[in-house]
């Protein structure tokens, strides 16, 4: 009778350790990380001549299937350069075969290759996107790649936070992103979807495990508009924040350059007519702009007053498309940033120069 109510009260400890710790937090981490096997893939890229943008020489990185049909698979755009590159994947117990750019985003730390059907095994799989709800503080998720060379690696954290101030936006989590697992799938542990792309650590001796994550909502609207064969490309926003720590969850103008929306010093931009998104960084801003450059009216408040003003941006070109000169081991190609009016800089800049160069002999830079 007293092992069996020895056993008994075991038993109603555990369940009360079930109830208010939740036996099942670690239930599921197996099968999502075996699931992120069947779509996630390994990518080696090697740039020859680099714009300014890039280093010369190979690299690698993670990704992972989001459309076998389409052959579509997502990663970093930092992965598969912003340069002109080879890039080659591999998915689990494969062999290395060759991509094509698809899309590579000039503001996000997005990209988007392409691979033959042919090149898709039998058992790979696609990841799920959680493109509608979006992750709290707390939130369990788990980032697969191959960290330091360690193919199909899992390591589990939280959400810790969403970065704050003007180009704010990103996920926080402290589950390690190192070199090797940028453009990997942010996995949620509650439901196996894919909430982030893992993208990059702050770089400091005394990091505790900060590192950033781009948010699968907002590639999202980058995929619906690239499905039907519209132009994702993010603004030229030739316009430059006030970066006032008080106002971190506010985008204020501290000057704008854009000849096609009337802006004006101090005004708080507030939202984009039709859209419920209230903006209060700029990443949002481009969120919200993609698709819709052309014709958008912009609600701001200005002196206390909330009014309505029309604006029409251009788009940042096509970084699938980039070109430059290179002759007598220097690159020269053209370069936008949003003050250059104000500097009163040349277009064309020198984006590389190759070592032991004529051009390097002469000293430049």
């Amino acid at each position: 009778m007293k092992e069996f109510i020895l056993k008994l009260d075991f038993l109603i400890c555990g369940l009360i350790i079930a109830l208010f710790f939740g036996s099942d937090v670690n239930a599921n981490d197996e099968k999502f990380f075996s699931d992120a096997k069947k779509y996630t893939v390994e990518i080696l890229t090697r740039i020859k001549i680099p714009f300014s943008e890039d280093e010369k020489g190979s690299s690698s990185g993670a990704g992972f299937l989001i459309d076998k049909n389409r052959g579509w698979i997502l990663t970093n755009a930092h992965v598969v350069s912003y340069s002109p590159s080879v890039s080659q994947i591999a998915f689990y117990d494969q062999d290395y075969q060759e991509v094509e750019k698809v899309y590579v985003d000039a503001y996000t730390d997005v990209a988007i290759l392409k691979i033959s059907q042919k090149g898709i095994p039998e058992t790979a799989e696609e990841a799920i996107l959680e493109c509608n709800i979006f992750p709290s503080i707390g939130h369990p998720v788990g980032a697969f790649g191959h960290p330091w060379g360690y193919s199909y690696t899992g390591t589990r954290g939280i959400i810790s936070g969403i970065t704050l101030g003007i180009d704010g936006g990103m996920l926080q989590t402290d589950a390690p992103i190192n070199e090797g697992n940028s453009g990997g799938p942010l996995i949620s542990m509650k439901s196996g979807k894919v909430i982030g792309i893992n993208t990059e650590v702050y770089d400091d001796d005394s990091n505790q495990n900060t590192n950033f994550s781009e948010r699968i909502d907002h590639v999202c609207k980058v995929l619906q508009l690239l499905k039907k064969d519209k132009d994702p490309s993010p603004p030229k926003l030739d316009i430059i924040f006030q970066t006032d720590i008080e106002e971190r969850n506010k985008l204020i103008i501290a000057k704008s350059y854009s000849k096609t929306i009337s802006l004006e010093e101090g005004d708080l931009i507030l939202g984009i007519e039709g859209q419920s998104l209230d903006i209060k960084n700029e990443r949002e801003l481009v969120h919200a702009l993609r698709g819709n450059l052309n014709n958008f009216n912009l609600r701001i408040l200005r002196d206390g007053k909330k009014i309505t003003i029309p604006g029409k941006l251009l788009p940042h070109e096509l970084v699938t498309e980039a070109k430059g000169l290179f002759f007598s081991g220097i690159l020269i190609s053209d370069h936008w940033f949003r003050d250059m009016e104000e500097l009163n800089l040349p277009k064309f800049i020198v984006h590389y120069v190759e070592s032991g160069s004529a051009a390097s002999v002469e000293g430049i830079s």
